[in-house]
């Protein structure tokens, strides 16, 4: 019971100073569940599995729309679909993770440490899973071992969102707080502990070997609060942060990085000399029109979006396409609008902004929900949270026509 409890009492404290910094986006809807902290689609889009703040445990049905709570002790930040199957995993209070079919039958449990995050291959022979202090680990009870134990810092508590662990081929991918100016200098992942780091040499996106377990390259450049995921073909890797910055990297030359466009500027020109104009240092060729403010700003002019700063990002259709979710405050705090950026894998530019809608308004707003945002790539499908109640909402893209419908609004 420790566990949730204090899982939920960081949550709480986290919320209100991100409600306070961003201001309140309106008036609060309650449910008979509150609102979502972590959640995970089926492959096959079917099926949501959701943990609450309040410990609720609940499975969506996208096809029937209905749901069906099945605990009410869930760790905040477990609810995760093993991949190309219908087994979800979750962990209790009493810090024992279940692996579960949609159908009811428990098909393993296994004790373990309060996980901040965790995923599992579709063999089931690869666990990872990360502790408060964004520590890795792989596997179980006796065949647990670390992969990244060097520092206590950055943790959840001190950036305010969970290290996201991303799978995909023969890879996968963490990413947590990122630096500008590059990562620390090379280090083991693994240490003893009077050896640790102040801070983690792996605290930013970071691609590791899925068999050694061994980091194949760090991935520097994203600032703050940064989310990381690799294309389910494991040969892309996609981050974006708080500062408004987005990376890619292929995996076959992950030492060359990427910038995506700023959806105002276009894409900033490195290594150019000093004292030119402030435009040429821009390359604006590939810009498409951007949706603007719904209400004038201070100087009475309707403001475009501004790039936003990024919670998730989220394959939409196979490892060809991804959409990069966020929020933008305008002037005088108005966010009447939200939009995902769509981005082809491999091209800087974005290439549409699909509406999200505000009715219910998507769980953008809080950077220790950023696992309540999950998709279903081959079945075309995002799903969200809701920023002030319990419920979800389902979106189906089209890839001929690049649109998103908003499908299923689920309470």
């Amino acid at each position: 019971m420790v566990a949730i409890n204090k899982q939920k009492i960081i949550f709480l404290l986290l919320a209100v100073g991100t409600v306070l910094a961003m201001g309140y986006y309106g008036v609060r809807a309650f449910t008979s569940l509150e609102p979502v902290t972590s959640l995970s689609v089926s492959s096959d889009g079917r099926y949501v599995i959701s943990a609450h703040e309040d410990g609720a445990l609940v499975l969506w049905n996208t096809e029937t729309q209905q749901r069906d709570q099945l605990a009410d002790n869930a760790n905040l930040y477990s609810a995760y679909f093993i991949p190309e199957g219908d087994a979800f995993l979750w962990q209790d209070q009493d810090d024992v993770v279940h692996v579960q079919g949609v159908d009811g039958e428990v098909i393993e449990e296994f004790e373990h440490f309060p996980t901040y995050g965790h995923a599992m291959s579709a063999d089931r022979e690869h666990y990872l899973s990360s502790n408060q202090t964004w520590n890795i680990y792989h596997g179980h009870g006796d065949a647990l071992q670390p992969v990244l134990l060097d520092s206590t810092s950055p943790s959840f508590t001190g950036t305010g969102q969970v290290l996201n662990l991303s799978m995909g081929g023969d890879f996968f991918v963490s990413g947590g707080s990122g630096s500008p100016g590059g990562e620390l200098d090379d280090s083991p992942p693994v240490r003893e502990e009077d050896e640790y780091r102040f801070s983690s040499s792996y605290g930013g996106v970071t691609l590791w070997n899925l068999d050694t377990l061994m980091p194949v390259a760090k991935l520097p450049g994203n600032s703050s609060k940064t989310y990381a995921t690799i294309s389910p073909d494991g040969q892309w890797v996609v981050s974006g942060d708080e500062n408004t910055i987005g990376l890619f990297w292929n995996t076959e030359a992950p030492e060359e990085r990427y910038r995506m466009a700023s959806y105002d500027h276009g894409i900033y020109r490195d290594n150019l000399p000093e004292g030119l104009e402030e435009d040429e240092y821009w390359d604006e060729s590939h810009l498409i029109s951007v949706p603007e403010s719904s209400k004038p700003d201070k100087w009475g002019s309707i403001r475009s979006l501004a790039t936003p700063k990024t919670i998730a990002i989220a394959f939409i259709n196979g490892s060809e396409e991804f959409l990069r979710i966020g929020h933008a405050q305008y002037e005088g705090g108005d966010m009447s609008r939200t939009y995902a950026a769509l981005f082809e894998a491999g091209n800087p530019w974005p290439q549409a902004y699909l509406d999200l809608g505000t009715d219910p308004f998507p769980s953008v707003n809080n950077y220790s929900r950023n696992l309540s945002i999950d998709s279903a790539p081959d079945a075309n499908l995002l799903v969200t949270g809701h920023a002030f109640d319990g419920g979800i909402t389902v979106y189906r893209y089209d890839p001929e026509e690049r649109t998103l419908a908003k499908e299923w609004v689920g309470r």
